[in-house]
């Protein structure tokens, strides 16, 4: 049997860029189709196994993900992933990918298409919690969906850790800085990268009309922000079903008596068909992503299509 072909970080990198996943994402969004549950599997209080099957006319494919919390002090990334992309037709195995690295592209790409959506159109600062490839991810991103951004803000769980981002990471020529929370909330565009699972962007520092991406939660056990940014927000969703069952901060603010998901806006394909978007300079608009197994097929076939031209 021939083995099948595998497409590792740079493989994939070298075929589809961070504007190329946007723009993949944003059309396939506009027709986006039945969705397919992931499936996910306790491993303890904040690790999990999670299945993520998808199917579009673009192909079959599933992903497996393991997160183990403690993985990072060991020196270990926090995610492991591998996905299996699967004809649309036949169902027959065309390629394997690093799951992480597809991760770390479809997420922020996701978080792009909401800030091209939603973001004022000219913003200066970025802030960005978390110091992981998420992190990485969403700098890249956010300079693909507003190439105004002067000067990036990175505030991480240590000052070492923090650092070392910062001396490392690739800022396309920006300004980076090692920021402290307040510093980091401050700016017109946010993102959390973080695994919290209490909050970490201090509300009282968020300015009107800043856009806020928030990717690390994907369970009620863990959140970003609190309730009183969740109420203060315009909140806007990858899909309103998943964000339900798996938005830490979205189901802690359903719980008290000051917002629910009745109050959600509108989700990724309401967004890309234009039928929601922001309604005024001060407002802030805030977008909520746990993942979709279905950007994971999108950005995959585009992989498998690039390569084969």
């Amino acid at each position: 049997m021939t083995a099948l072909p595998h497409f590792d970080a740079a493989a994939i990198s070298a075929v589809v860029d961070m504007d190329s996943a946007i723009k993949a994402l944003k059309e396939a969004f506009k027709d986006l189709g039945k969705l397919h549950p992931r499936t996910q599997v306790s491993l303890g209080a904040t690790d999990d196994l999670l299945l993520m099957p998808a199917v579009t006319s673009m192909g079959i494919g599933i992903k497996t993900v393991t997160v183990i919390s403690d993985n990072p002090g060991k020196g270990l990334p926090l995610i492991h992933a591998h996905y299996l992309l699967c004809d649309r037709d036949t169902g027959r195995p065309q390629a394997t990918f690093d799951g992480s690295a597809l991760t770390a592209l479809r997420t922020p790409a996701a978080s792009g298409v909401a800030t091209e959506m939603l973001a004022p159109p000219e913003v200066a600062s970025l802030g960005i919690f978390g110091t992981g490839v998420q992190a990485q991810g969403h700098i890249d991103a956010m300079l693909s969906a507003r190439s105004s951004i002067e000067t990036i803000f990175v505030s991480g769980r240590t000052l070492e850790s923090t650092t070392n981002f910062v001396e490392t990471a690739s800022s396309q020529g920006r300004k980076i800085l090692a920021a402290t929370p307040e510093q980091a909330a401050e700016c017109d565009v946010i993102c959390g990268c973080t695994s919290a699972t209490t909050p970490v962007i201090p509300t009282e520092s968020v300015r009107n009309g800043a856009h806020i991406n928030l990717v690390g939660s994907y369970s009620a056990a863990r959140r970003e922000v609190d309730t009183d940014l969740i109420t203060k927000s315009s909140v806007f969703v990858d899909e309103r079903e998943a964000a339900e069952n798996e938005a830490g901060e979205l189901i802690y603010a359903d719980a008290s008596d000051h917002w629910d998901f009745d109050l959600i806006v509108g989700d990724l394909s309401d967004l890309c068909l234009e039928k929601v978007g922001r309604t005024d300079n001060d407002e802030i608009t805030l977008f909520k992503s746990v993942g979709l197994a279905v950007e994971d097929v999108v950005v995959a076939a585009a992989v498998w299509a690039a390569q084969s031209n």
